[in-house]
């Protein structure tokens, strides 16, 4: 991972190197425009003003709110960025004002403030972590910055206000509704009451009927709860039961089982417990009595007890280690069911007591019974209606003495100075995105321009390893066309002796005895490395033999300076039995000889395999320079007979496509390949190379 990260990093730094005149181009033009901003653009004024977001006081609770939290802070920073308040803003301006900060309109100085906001000349943010709020206003008018600093301050306190107004009147008016609704109930419950005392005569009711239905309430409230309780812990053991399946269902009720025989006994006590506590009740004592709490206790005792239970069976008796699969489950079904035993026996405790009272409630006189109702019913209503009247009014006051939660602080005043801090901040602004703008340009070009320049896209490309990569030889000094004795020391030299080297090391069998030198396109220089590759061969001991198989311009015969009258075209056509092999620097050479008009034909002839076959005999490596792979077939046929393949692309020529057809035709006629060599690489403009280049001087130099 961190290899490929490294990788990453030098694709980057080539990539910025071979684009570096674009980058250049680009970062220099926006440090022109940086220093025409510096000089033509007119100074900038900064001032600010800050606003206090305020603890907010409740009607209903009677304390405050905390203070804002970050949301309520964000709420209020959008409502001064809000249309409404921005247009309210500009619309307070006066013609005097408007003339002052060189504006024709309001509406012109709502679109200017509103696209100061926008591009961050008006900034609008909080203090750190306090409630404080800051507008800060940068313009290129002095009176300008002030004015909209303060405004906009000025505008959203009163505009608070008026929405804090229009909330408190709004509380005020459901406040008064109810009120309304209240009295007409209390009104007409009184009217109720005072027609039954007139009808029967009497002038309220007795203390003893009063204290018999409260307490009946309080027995039919308990039993309720007392349901309730039962009927969700019986809902939680049947949720228990349904995610069981059938067998781990019966060995739950097995366990059950056991623990309810242990439990019979606890079980009786708490029934008996249940029952007291009713009779209680029945007696007339109140649940916060005495002698109930201790049945309470009483009860709560038992319930540990009945725990302790459970944990003994599980623990110490061992019914749970046939059963490790549904533990959690008959743990928890087992504690639920000792919770829903008490419920229940509370509840059928309860509802005996209950039928005791109604029973009870049909010996008092009906007319007590409704007379004790209406009664109850008045004292609620006028409890409510006095409570809703002191709302009334504290809802009235606060809508009128209403001053919102904005404070200000402090005010704007007019800057005297320019800020030349605002320029030089956006001065930098502008150089980071040139330089930023430079490399994404140079980078865009590079994705666009489809020309290798890299070894890892050629094997991304190919799947084929780059053997070597041969520097840029000046087209003009001959000389370095042809390795001799006098550079043998030079970079150039070097890197043919790593090609060799490489193609030696690619065959587990060793040397192949012919190879056929190619490129995918014109001008990519195969011929010059075939002709240097094979006197890097000769130069340790090889027998060498070039030829020259490009019969539709050859070019080997014009490098090494050799005749082209005779050679390869006449061997194959049958003028000549024999040519004569030139010498050069301990290589043999056979020239193309008379270029043909069906070249294609005679590579493809008998005669040919015979002569390459009879030449892999004589010879230790045969090295074929032959035409363009994607231009004609005469590659794509001498490929087929030779015993490895090296294709040679031109740095900054040939392209991506390139390379994809090539790779497509060497599949498809599965012609057996070693590499590619990189030939015309500019060292100056690869990191990577530049960097072998001066590692290899400095090594010669060692030596």
């Amino acid at each position: 991972m961190e290899l490929d990260r490294e990788v990453d990093i030098r694709d980057y730094i080539r990539i910025i190197r071979r684009r570096l005149w674009i980058i250049l181009g680009v970062f220099g033009v926006s440090l022109i425009l940086t220093f025409l901003y510096f000089i033509y653009s007119p100074p900038l004024y900064t001032t600010s003003s800050t606003i206090l977001v305020k603890k907010v006081e409740t009607l209903f609770g009677g304390g405050y709110f905390p203070s804002p939290t970050e949301e309520e802070l964000t709420n209020h920073i959008y409502l001064l960025k809000s249309d409404p308040v921005l247009r309210k803003t500009a619309l307070s301006f006066n013609n005097e004002d408007l003339k002052r900060m060189e504006f024709e309109s309001s509406n012109q100085a709502f679109r200017k403030i509103k696209r100061d906001i926008e591009n961050g000349q008006i900034e609008i943010g909080t203090e750190g972590e306090s409630r404080i709020i800051k507008i800060k206003v940068t313009e290129t008018n002095p009176y300008r910055s002030s004015l909209i600093a303060n405004r906009l301050a000025l505008t959203y306190r009163d505009f608070n206000i008026d929405m804090k107004r229009e909330d408190a009147h709004s509380t005020y008016s459901f406040i008064e509704n109810q009120v309304n609704v209240i009295k007409e109930d209390l009104e007409e419950v009184e009217k109720k009451l005072r027609a039954f005392k007139e009808e029967h005569g009497v002038l309220g009711v007795s203390a003893e009927v009063e204290g018999f239905v409260q307490q009946m309430a309080e027995i039919e409230k308990e039993f309720r709860r007392a349901s309730v309780e039962a009927d969700v812990l019986e809902m939680e053991l049947k949720t228990i039961e349904s995610r069981l399946s059938d067998r781990e269902k019966m060995l739950l009720t097995e366990a059950s089982k056991t623990s309810y025989e242990i439990l019979l006994d606890l079980k009786g006590q708490l029934t008996s417990l249940e029952n007291q506590r009713a009779d209680l009740l029945i007696q007339g004592y109140l649940p916060t009595s005495q002698k109930i709490q201790s049945v309470e206790h009483a009860v709560s005792s038992i319930k540990e007890k009945m725990d302790e239970v459970i944990r003994d069976l599980m623990e110490k008796r061992g019914i749970l280690n046939p059963l490790e699969e549904i533990k959690d489950l008959l743990q928890k079904s087992l504690y639920l069911t000792v919770d829903w035993t008490v419920a229940k026996t509370r509840k059928e405790a309860f509802d005996g007591v209950l039928s005791y009272y109604k029973e009870k409630l049909k010996e008092i006189p009906k007319r007590d019974l409704m007379l004790a109702r209406l009664e109850r019913e008045k004292e609620a209503n006028e409890k409510i209606y006095m409570m809703l009247l002191e709302k009334r009014e504290h809802a009235q006051i606060t809508e009128v003495s209403e001053r919102g939660d904005i404070s200000i602080l402090d005010f704007a005043t007019m800057p005297k100075e320019p800020n030349i801090f605002s320029k030089i901040k956006k001065g930098i602004l502008f150089i980071i995105l040139g330089l930023l703008l430079g490399v994404g340009v140079g980078f865009i070009v590079d994705y666009i321009d489809s020309a290798i320049r890299d070894e890892g896209e050629i094997l991304r490309l190919s799947g084929l390893p780059v053997l070597a990569s041969i520097p840029l030889i000046d087209s003009g000094k001959k000389e370095t066309f042809v390795l001799t004795d006098k550079n043998l020391s030079s970079s150039t030299a070097e890197a043919f002796r790593r090609l060799r080297t490489n193609i030696k090391l690619s065959r587990a069998d060793g040397l192949p005895s012919s190879l056929l030198v190619t490129g995918p396109n014109k001008g990519s220089g195969k011929s010059m490395i075939a002709i240097n590759l094979a006197l890097s061969f000769a130069s340790v001991g090889e027998r060498v033999l070039l030829v020259d198989t490009d019969l539709r311009r050859a070019s080997i015969g014009s490098y090494l300076g050799i005749s082209n009258v005779v050679g390869l075209t006449d061997l194959l056509i049958g003028q000549a039995k024999k040519v004569k092999t030139f010498k050069f620097n301990g290589v043999d050479v056979i020239s193309s000889g008379t270029l043909p008009p069906n070249p294609s034909e005679l590579l493809d002839s008998v005669k040919m395999r015979e002569l390459l076959e009879k030449w892999e005999e004589d010879y230790d490596l045969v090295i074929l320079d032959s035409p363009p792979f994607l231009s004609v077939s005469d590659s794509s046929i001498l490929a087929s007979e030779v015993g490895e393949t090296l294709i040679v692309v031109s740095y900054g020529e040939t392209t991506r496509n390139m390379i994809s057809q090539t790779m497509d035709l060497l599949k498809r006629l599965s012609i057996k390949t070693l590499g590619f060599v990189m030939n015309k690489v500019h060292f100056h403009r690869e990191y990577g190379y530049y960097h072998y280049y001066y590692y290899y001087k400095d090594y010669k130099g060692v030596k």
